[in-house]
């Protein structure tokens, strides 16, 4: 079953954590001292544990109107259900959701994609390599679904604004994937359209970040020396250039970019060499000061040093402070990852953060519908979706 990874918050008390020696320094991100001005107010996002089932993905447009798909399992089966939420509505609507019910033996592997107000794809998510997986788009809050596939019905030489990219696997190789492409969903329609120019990488390709309105980041690999690398695009997918990265890790997974007030960040995935223990190993971090044009690193793993595990992004608070999220508890650096702090009663998995047009989207770990909303990266607003969330 292809479950939405959730996770557990861990409440604040202290510890420390090394960290790597010999990382440089990097101008223009120093130490920050702390903000002084007011925290952000998180998003106000209502709870709703009427809603059937539990919740196993949401998503967020700009205007704080959001879908949610749950689903409802017993011994026979699983039914699969949605709601919707209109901006200043208050209160989560449930929709008629276009997903069929399951047998015993499916997991649920639907995705969500939020495409703006009102819009949004879900995706079946059970694609295979001589069928394209089937799709549905709704323009109006749920009201009605259009259904589609995942196959392309043309070319596109920019990405829109409010349009997600997705990666199709052309080759695929043993459980993985050797050479992919690169594919728009249209965020008028859901339908797909492949990127008309390629980013100078090889490999998978994998979207990295949309950072700004017309920064766009891919991760792959460099064609030169195969190591783990991103290329950027400023005109929307129009154009591509390399950038540099130092001290990517070889066996490293494809980079992932967030942004914060006074620069860039880049975190790498990957199995540790040691293995460690954790499945989501986080190997280094880079940032760039440059608008992604060059990136230094600024951590690296090390055996038996924290944090060893990310879980979903890095988090880059309002006052640039870093957080990670990961297998054993919540790690913070207020010192570009210079060191990293414990914060947590008890170590355990403590939650995936992705970034969401509204702000920061934390889920907990263990699929219970229990979900936090946060501006600033620092002040969080709890909320709760499903029955068997309350």
């Amino acid at each position: 079953m292809a479950a939405v990874l959730l996770c557990l918050c861990v409440v604040l008390t202290a510890g420390c954590s090394g960290s790597p020696d010999g990382e440089e320094d990097v101008p223009g991100a120093a130490r920050t001292p702390p903000s002084s001005t007011a925290p952000a107010a998180p998003p106000r996002i209502p709870s709703a544990t009427d809603l059937p089932g539990v919740s196993h993905t949401v998503g967020f447009a700009a205007d704080g109107s959001g879908f949610t798909l749950t689903a409802e399992c017993d011994q026979g089966g699983c039914r699969q259900h949605a709601a919707v939420l209109e901006a200043g509505a208050g209160l989560w609507r449930p929709v008629r959701s276009p997903l069929p019910d399951l047998t015993t033996d499916q997991g649920i592997t639907a995705g969500l994609t939020v495409l703006g107000p009102g819009r949004a794809l879900i995706t079946e998510g059970a694609e295979r390599a001589d069928r394209p997986g089937r799709t549905w788009f709704t323009a109006d809050y749920g009201g009605t679904w259009r259904r589609g596939s995942t196959r392309p019905t043309g070319r596109t030489a920019t990405v829109p604004t409010g349009a997600a990219l997705v990666t199709d696997c052309r080759e695929p190789s043993g459980d993985g994937c050797a050479r992919s492409r690169l594919l728009i969903v249209l965020p008028d329609t859901g339908e797909h359209r492949v990127l008309t120019h390629r980013p100078p990488l090889t490999g998978v390709l994998s979207p990295a970040g949309d950072i700004a309105e017309n920064a766009l980041f891919m991760a792959g690999q460099d064609p030169e020396t195969g190591l783990p690398a991103l290329a950027l695009s400023g005109d929307r997918g129009r154009s591509w250039r390399p950038t540099h990265m130092t001290g990517a890790a070889e066996d490293g997974w494809a980079p992932r970019v967030v942004a914060g007030r006074r620069g860039m960040y880049a975190v790498q995935p990957g199995q540790p060499p040691s293995e460690e223990g954790v499945k989501n190993g986080l190997l280094t971090l880079h940032v760039s000061t440059d608008g992604g044009g060059t990136w230094t690193r600024i951590w690296r793993y090390r055996p038996g040093v924290e944090p060893l595990s990310i879980l979903g992004d890095l988090v880059v608070t309002d006052d640039d402070r870093l957080t990670v999220y990961g297998e054993t508890g919540v790690w913070h650096s207020d010192e570009q990852a210079r060191t990293f702090r414990f914060e947590g009663a008890a170590r355990g998995p403590a939650g995936s953060v992705r970034q969401t047009p509204i702000g920061w989207l934390w889920s907990d770990s263990y699929g219970k519908g229990a979900y936090r909303i946060s501006a600033d990266g620092t002040h969080w607003h709890d909320f709760r979706l499903g029955t068997e969330g309350g």
